[in-house]
């Protein structure tokens, strides 16, 4: 299982953190929006980790004046600090590999397999 992050390909804006194979991230993407919106980079290791704890969420209440915004949108959560490899992927995402989601539709996806088994059902496998 790999860690991805996820943007618009037009705007560049995060629009999040996702893990899993493709098919999985691409289903992921596809329940909030049409994948082939979207990019994804695979993270190298690192992660968000809190040096104090953190209690559990009680409500989906936020602090975005608290936190500082990331340069293309975005906010890190105000009690996580990113390790190294983490804070360059956020703060500078254009050093990462980016892949349009619609480059990929063809192997991934629920959408996609319905849609191959269809044909594969029906004698008009590619």
């Amino acid at each position: 299982m790999s860690v991805y992050l996820i943007r618009a390909s037009e705007t560049k804006k995060l629009h999040g953190i996702v893990w899993g194979s493709l098919d999985q991230i691409w289903d992921v993407v596809d329940e909030i929006e049409e994948p082939e919106f979207f990019e994804y980079a695979k993270l190298k290791p690192g992660g968000l980790i809190s040096p104090t704890g953190i209690d559990p969420a009680k409500s989906s209440e936020t602090r975005f004046s608290e936190i500082p915004p990331l340069p293309n949108g975005g906010f890190l959560p105000a009690d996580l600090d990113p390790s190294e490899r983490t804070f360059d992927a956020l703060f500078d995402p254009d050093d990462l590999r980016w892949r349009r989601f619609d480059d990929t539709l063809g192997k991934h996806g629920m959408v996609s397999r319905i849609m191959a088994s269809i044909d594969a059902h029906n004698g008009d496998t590619p």
